[in-house]
């Protein structure tokens, strides 16, 4: 091996804590089934290959293949060998630290440089590497050797791959379900990814050729053959969303939501600044937790991050919906990532405390069951029709006395006036709300929304009174509703009837009612969104470019940076007040930022002008302000999609499955883009994961008929060999038979 390999398969990795796995018990039995979460990114943390499960070490050591040697860019670690690691022999003799490349990391620096070139040539890694080459070349896999597959068949099997595949595409682009409870050949309904099959059968005849005369052992049906085409097609997924946050900080998004067989499943969405300058949301996946501690979930996302080679030192933001196991005062999650990187800051969802601002309105409180008993069961625009309806239909007269009394009280001044209040502050904060759902909203535009919606409610407190009494008399004199006369006075509602404290019709409407309701809400406002007067975001604020960047500010800027030291070393902040003067002279000259009102256009026209590369720690700044989370709408979006993925009839869906099927349905945007190429070869080095177990045990047996052991003991050992494995398998039965027939 070259000096070149030497430095790309030698990672490193803290000794700290060797052979542990992160979050694992030893009090829990080993997991049979293999799991994205196994793989941990930092190498002194994994554990051996030899104390997982026999059933998914083949799975295990193409996955860490696939994925290549990690190792820190900040630290140096102890180094290790991928080759060593995945297929060191620990029986055989130990030489030139063969052992110490595999398990412990090594830490002599003094001797390096012999203890290398000794370790390059000595026969156990060479050995490790040979392994390693032959277990990752599908054409050296000892079944493929031992049974040789007609041309005419190999055809057929690409052409049954090619219609499982897409069927598979289809169910899962729509969320529909692939299994049916009974798949016998005469059951009338075998499930929709079996009938699809058969249909396409129907309608193509190369098709049903190709299953009708095509091996019966391999006709990309079973039920294994469904998941590993999804988990093909996930992992393409996922490895394009790797790719492009490939390098780059990030923020997460989080959520935990019971799904429908009452599992806590929590959800993570990465928040990164993509290559063309853009602001993206990804699924990172599902992780089924089994406690909704804030140590359970912290642990839990650190397990999610590390198995897709992401470190959280690269964090820079956190966003929750602002319950208390997630965003807590001491011991929530945000607080646990702080402590070990505390430039992840947490920003509280902003739709979330819009939410929270409309719900404890007072207007909502001092008139909740007038509300209430008015607009429940029926949309205002046609509630009159529905209770006319039950009026007249009903038998009982409960219900018709119940309908005619509702119909008094919404053909009141006193109802028409509400609706009509809330419908204008609605619709001010309706606009903020869609605004703070979009996924490419960045906090500045967010911060400017909500100065806007304040203006708007201050404005309406001060100018909007005779505008909308005047509006609500039209509409009561239109709809043949008493109009109150505003001079009138009226007993002090919440008072003792004794004291006779009165006030006119107008003072309660406008005191009581209208500006009561308005600071209400501002107060709620100031209140909730209290963290957008925070240093932080106030520095980020002036990056706003509206009106030519008029609130731009070298020194917050400067001091933006300085918060996030981890990014800005001490050369950095030297020469960045210079780079922002020339960069915002540049900006206003030139043509494409006239107009340009958010910030991720900024990004987006840098990247396409290249002064992202002219002025690096602008653009670096813009990026850590435009991944900084401002809303977790995106994760509740993925909940809504677990409800239809998982049903009660799809109840018992297993973890990785549903996993598997949430990545490509939540990201049909990418997966409609990978093409049917990429998956099948991810698919066939899946379905080679098993076949060194099978050729090992194969070989055993040609050992055996060497020996000249009967012929009933060979098959004998052949059935113990398989069952102890538990992956007893009729048709690596049949290959043994072949081998049988020609060795004798």
């Amino acid at each position: 091996m070259s000096k070149r390999t030497i430095h790309t398969y030698f990672s490193s990795s803290s000794a700290s804590t060797p052979h542990t796995n992160e979050g694992t018990s030893q009090s829990k039995k080993p997991r049979a089934e293999f799991s994205q979460s196994d793989l941990i990114g930092d190498p002194g943390k994994r554990k051996p290959i030899d104390d997982y499960q026999p059933k998914i070490r083949d799975q295990l050591k193409r996955a860490y293949a696939l994925n290549g040697p990690t190792q820190p860019r900040d630290i140096i670690f102890p180094p290790y060998c991928l080759y060593c690691y995945l297929f060191f022999n620990s029986a055989k003799p130990e030489k030139f630290g063969s052992s110490v490349f595999a398990h412990q990391g090594y830490v002599n620096w003094k001797k390096a440089k012999d203890t290398f070139n000794n370790h390059n040539v000595c026969k156990t890694h060479v050995e490790a590497r040979l392994k390693c080459e032959d277990f990752m070349n599908q054409k050296t896999n000892v079944g493929r050797k031992l049974v040789q597959i007609s041309k005419e068949e190999e055809k057929r099997y690409e052409i049954r791959l090619t219609a499982s595949l897409g069927v598979a595409r289809f169910l899962i682009m729509q969320g529909d379900a692939f299994r049916g409870h009974d798949e016998s050949s005469t059951s009338l309904n075998k499930g929709t990814y079996r009938e699809m099959i058969d249909w396409y059968k129907d309608k193509v005849e190369i098709v049903k050729e190709a299953y009708e005369k095509g091996s019966k052992n391999c006709q990309m049906l079973s039920p294994d053959i469904q998941k590993d085409l999804t988990k093909a097609c996930a992992e393409e997924v996922t490895s394009v969303i790797m790719d492009e946050i490939r390098g780059k900080k990030f923020s997460v998004l989080i959520d935990e939501s019971r799904d429908v067989s009452i599992k806590e499943q929590m959800a993570v969405i990465l928040r990164f600044v993509n290559d063309e300058g853009k602001v993206m949301e990804r699924f990172l996946g599902l992780q089924h937790v089994q406690s909704c501690t804030a140590i359970a979930l912290k642990e839990a996302l650190v397990r999610m991050l590390s198995s897709h080679n992401l470190s959280i030192s690269m964090l820079r933001g956190q966003g929750y919906d602002g319950a208390s196991n997630m965003r807590g005062e001491f011991n929530g999650v945000q607080k646990l990532i702080r402590d070990e990187n505390p430039y992840a800051f947490y920003v509280h969802c902003f739709a979330h405390q819009l939410q929270l601002v409309v719900v404890t309105d007072a207007l909502l409180a001092k008139h909740h069951d007038v509300l209430l008993e008015k607009i429940e069961n029926g949309e205002i625009m046609t509630g009159r029709d529905v209770l006319e309806i039950v009026k007249k239909d009903s038998i009982k007269p409960a219900c018709n006395g119940g309908a005619l009394g509702l119909i008094g009280k919404m053909e009141s001044f006193d109802f028409v006036f509400i609706l009509h209040l809330m419908i204008e502050l609605l619709s001010m904060t309706d606009i903020l709300s869609r605004a703070l759902q979009r996924k490419d909203q960045d906090i500045v535009e967010a911060m400017h929304l909500i100065m806007d919606v304040k203006d708007g409610l201050q404005d309406m407190r001060e100018n909007g009174w005779e505008p909308l009494l005047k509006k609500v008399k039209t509409f009561c004199e239109r709809n043949e509703i008493e109009v109150s006369d505003m001079d009138d006075e009226i007993n002090v509602r919440g008072t003792s009837r004794r004291r006779k404290q009165k006030v006119t019709n107008m003072h309660y409407y406008h005191v009581e009612i209208f500006l009561v309701a308005i600071d209400a809400i501002l107060t709620e406002l100031n209140h909730r969104f209290s963290e957008t007067s925070s240093e932080l975001l106030v520095c980020m604020a002036c990056f706003n470019p509206r009106k030519s960047f008029s609130n731009f500010d070298v020194d917050k800027f400067v001091r933006l940076a300085e918060i996030y030291a981890e990014d800005f070393d001490i050369g950095d902040l030297t020469v960045l007040p210079n780079e922002l003067k020339s960069f915002v002279n540049r900006a206003r000259r030139t043509p494409e930022f006239l107009g340009c009102t958010e910030l991720g256009k900024v990004a987006e026209i840098m990247v396409k002008t290249n002064m992202n590369t002219s002025y690096q720690r602008v653009y670096r700044l813009i990026e850590l302000t435009l991944i900084l989370p401002v809303a977790t709408a995106s994760v509740e979006r993925i909940f809504s999609a677990m409800s239809i993925i998982k049903t009660d009839l799809r109840s018992k869906m297993g973890d990785e499955w549903l996993n598997d099927l949430m990545i490509c349905y939540n990201e049909k945007e990418i997966f409609r883009k990978i093409c049917n190429e990429k998956i099948k070869k991810r698919l066939l080095l899946r379905m080679n994961n098993g076949c060194h177990r099978r050729a090992a045990s194969i070989s055993f047996v040609i050992w055996l008929f060497g020996m000249d052991k009967p012929h009933s003991l060979i098959f004998m050992l052949y059935f113990v060999f398989f069952i102890v494995h538990r992956c007893f398998n009729i048709r690596l039965l049949q290959t043994i038979i072949f081998v049988f027939r020609e060795v004798s």
